[in-house]
């Protein structure tokens, strides 16, 4: 049963990602270009699908320790007590992307039913950081999941079982 209502676990490459903090979105849009014929004017007689524009997941963590954390930010490197950010150039997100699944929380944990989950088996995540250090507001580790189609099948994203 798909919940209308809450929040989710993150699980990336089969890591949980820690607390989130303004919600998990998850946005999936089609594209699609219009036929026109001269005889029919600027009237559109048809409209064909060109593809996915987005298959994306925002995840605003919180409260994250440097061990999730290095999951999330390719190329770095963790070695229990620091964590080193390194400079990349020329890697595939596809072929470095894993499964990424979002399950929604039922009684305050993570539901253990993998119909309810939303899975998207080819996903990178893109970080954006812009984190403040005031007395305001709580810190907040913005990461974008990019989903790619599968090479074989397809396949971008699924739920249900």
């Amino acid at each position: 049963m798909i919940r209308d209502l809450g929040s989710c676990s993150i699980t990336y490459n089969n890591v949980v990602l820690g607390a989130t903090k303004g919600g998990v979105k998850f946005k999936y849009t089609e594209e699609s270009k219009p036929v026109n014929e001269d005889q029919k004017g600027v009237t559109n007689v048809d409209e064909i699908k060109v593809g996915v524009s987005a298959c994306e997941v925002e995840v605003p963590l919180t409260r994250s320790t440097l061990a999730q954390l290095s999951k999330v930010i390719m190329g770095s490197s963790y070695s229990g007590v620091k964590l080193n950010a390194n400079n990349q150039v020329g890697v595939s997100m596809y072929d470095n992307a894993a499964l990424l699944i979002l399950k929604p929380m039922v009684n305050n944990v993570a539901s253990i039913v993998a119909a309810d989950w939303l899975n998207i088996p080819k996903a990178y995540p893109k970080v954006d950081f812009d984190v403040a250090f005031d007395n305001e507001g709580q810190r907040i580790y913005k990461v974008t999941f990019k989903g790619f189609p599968d090479a074989t099948t397809g396949l971008i994203w699924f739920m249900g079982a």
